[in-house]
């Protein structure tokens, strides 16, 4: 099939611009993208146009690679070459300073070794995923593989004494890095954390309630290579604001591999448990190559610090900041609206619109209808009842 001419034309930090040469008899082009260069590259389709130019808007953080189709009446009559675009924003990744992640579990056929590749490590791309470092894998302190395309090997020889590490050997020079970690062999194909349940309690109201494990993330928050798992407990009256009723409080623990309670949080009485209200990040926030776990808190959110054996090493609470103190905020206010108060409010919010800072900046649309995707009906400054039929239909 015939080829043609395409272009990048220009790279941004967040868009790229290309063209391509008119073909005689198309009527029509079709765009595609990938994030990959290979032979068996799988295109994604996300313009169709009958100019010859296109702007793909993505971070641009990576290489992205483009080709196109010029179509007469639906059919496909010529195909681009390929074009691919250099990177043009380069991120700066706050990454914990992980080890090899070394894992050997028995199977049927043998021993499954798999491994962590370093981001450092990764230079290239190949038809089987990234490239740039070959992994020599050692039993028993000998090598027995040397692994170019892969970071998991089978040993069929290995048995459920076996003991294996990996050394990665850079393919540009033959360097050997740092010998991994040893890991012996599981015999199970996931690790048993223990894990201590809160206990459960009763409400105001006389309700009781259990505790049951929800959402997990994971960091490594001592730095010492190893992922800890942040483990979200759910009490079973958990329910959103549209409920009426008592929740008991949310807690949020941090274990190590082994079982290890590092700390838990107690989020307290002023956060509701919900689906909606204890969201968690865990990621290195600040750079020093351990993790960090972000996450909304009230006055009456208290950690509790564990040592190694369980003991209560220091707790800490959350309370109103100091320089709050000063200005005399205090929790003592209550801003609950009534269904009638919240109506009213709305109401008088929707007559000023045209005065709204917002709306003369033209941060938000000239009418109601326009935010709300209707056709035009009212006039402005709206009366009394044209404000309250609004705020109905919002």
């Amino acid at each position: 099939m015939t080829e043609f001419n395409l272009k990048i034309t220009e790279v941004t930090k967040s868009y790229v611009a290309g063209s391509w040469d008119p073909v005689e008899g198309a009527d029509s082009y079709r765009v595609y993208w990938a994030d990959t260069d290979r032979e068996n590259t799988e295109f994604l389709q996300f313009f169709e146009t009958e100019g010859t130019e296109f702007t793909f808007e993505r971070s641009t953080h990576r290489k992205y690679t483009f080709k196109v189709e010029a179509l007469s009446k639906g059919n496909v009559i010529a195909v681009s070459v390929r074009a691919v675009s250099e990177k043009g924003r380069i991120l700066k990744e706050q990454l914990e300073k992980l080890n090899r992640g070394l894992a050997a579990v028995k199977v049927n056929n043998g021993v499954f070794v798999t491994w962590r590749m370093f981001k450092e490590e990764a230079t290239g791309a190949g038809k089987k995923g990234l490239t740039g470092t070959d992994y020599k894998v050692l039993r028993d302190g000998k090598e027995i593989a040397l692994v170019t395309d892969s970071c998991n090997y089978l040993d069929k020889d290995g048995n459920e004494k076996s003991v294996y590490s990996v050394i990665p050997v850079d393919t540009a020079t033959g360097k050997e890095g740092t010998k991994s970690e040893e890991a012996s062999v599981l015999l199970t194909p996931y690790f048993d954390i223990p894990i201590k349940r809160p206990e459960g309690g009763v409400t105001p109201a006389g309700q009781a309630f259990e505790y049951n494990a929800n959402d997990l993330s994971v960091g490594d928050v001592d730095g010492d290579g190893e992922y800890e798992y942040f483990l979200k407990w759910d009490p079973s009256n958990s329910h959103d604001v549209s409920h009426s009723g008592y929740t008991g409080h949310q807690f949020i623990d941090c274990y190590k591999l082994d079982g290890t309670l590092l700390w838990r949080l107690d989020m307290g009485v002023n956060i509701r448990a919900g689906a909606h209200y204890t969201q968690f990040m865990v990621y290195d926030f600040n750079g020093d190559g351990k993790a960090e776990m972000a996450v909304k808190t009230a006055p009456g959110t208290k950690i509790t610090r564990f040592d190694a054996a369980g003991n209560v090493t220091g707790e800490e609470y959350i309370t109103i900041p100091a320089e709050d103190l000063k200005k005399n905020v205090s929790n003592s206010d209550n801003y609950v609206n009534s269904a009638e108060d919240f109506l009213l409010h709305l109401k008088e919010m929707f007559k000023g619109w045209s005065d709204r800072p917002e709306v003369k900046d033209g941060t938000w649309p000239a009418t109601l209808e326009d935010c709300f995707g209707t056709e035009p009906k009212y006039s402005y400054p709206l009366s009394d009842s044209d404000a309250e039929k609004l705020v109905d239909y919002f």
